[in-house]
């Protein structure tokens, strides 16, 4: 009887082990949950509230759209990628936040999030659909330019009046990459991984932006350039 309880005891050690061991490795989904802000605070939309940065007046954000994609896990042994991955991020809605869900995915593999700001120059000169991109929808341009990488309207009041602001930034060389840690918890169940998009970073620059005398920035290569430089500092985990 004695010898029967160490074996018993084993047996169930071994179980236990076997049992976190198939929990660990088993497939989750992983939701990336995008949330749009300016500076510290959620961005509110269709408000009078944020201070011109490069001048006077104040400014309200009325539509706001951006494109994700080529998301890729990195780990110290693997890579994940997620096929069609094209994601148009949009905020208009009731939850005020957008959700990428990557399916099946062995989570304690992974220490690192790597995705681009934009469209690939591959896709964006291809009339091939994948993911949200569409040749006809309103982030494309032409077959020549490709897509809007992002799209940002509203309008500036100044000194009594009121600019319309248009700030529509492609181009291939604004394809941006960045990487951003994974915070793994556990392994153990599916996991949401928060991500902040500080729109403020497009404007508060080192030298900050006139949004009076830059409102609409679309085809100069100069204004584009002077937007995208911020892409690189756009997301960090929230």
């Amino acid at each position: 009887m004695t010898k029967t309880i160490p074996l018993l005891t084993t047996l169930l050690l071994a179980a236990v082990v076997a049992g976190i061991t198939w929990q660990l490795q088993s497939p989750k989904s992983l939701t990336l949950r995008f949330y749009p802000y300016m500076g510290e605070q959620v961005l509110v939309f269709n408000d009078l509230r944020y201070q011109n940065p490069g001048g006077p007046g104040k400014f309200l954000i009325r539509d706001l759209q951006l494109f994700i994609s080529n998301i890729h896990l990195i780990g110290k042994k693997q890579t994940y990628r997620q096929p069609d991955s094209y994601h148009l991020l949009r905020f208009d809605n009731d939850k005020g936040y957008f959700d990428i869900v990557l399916k099946d995915v062995a989570l304690n593999e992974y220490d690192r999030i790597e995705l681009g700001i934009g469209v690939d120059p591959d896709a964006n000169g291809s009339i091939v659909f994948s993911g949200d991109l569409d040749p006809n929808g309103r982030m494309a341009w032409n077959w020549q330019v490709g897509y809007k990488f992002l799209l940002l309207e509203g309008r500036l009041t100044s000194n009594e009046k009121s600019i319309p602001l248009v700030y529509h930034i492609g181009f291939d060389e604004s394809y941006t990459r960045v990487t951003v840690p994974l915070a793994n918890d556990s392994g153990f169940f599916d996991q949401i991984t928060t991500l902040k998009v500080d729109f403020s970073k497009l404007f508060m620059q080192e030298t900050p932006v006139n949004m009076e005398q830059v409102s609409t920035v679309k085809f100069d290569p100069d204004n584009v350039r002077l937007i995208a430089q911020a892409f690189p500092d756009l997301l960090s985990i929230n």
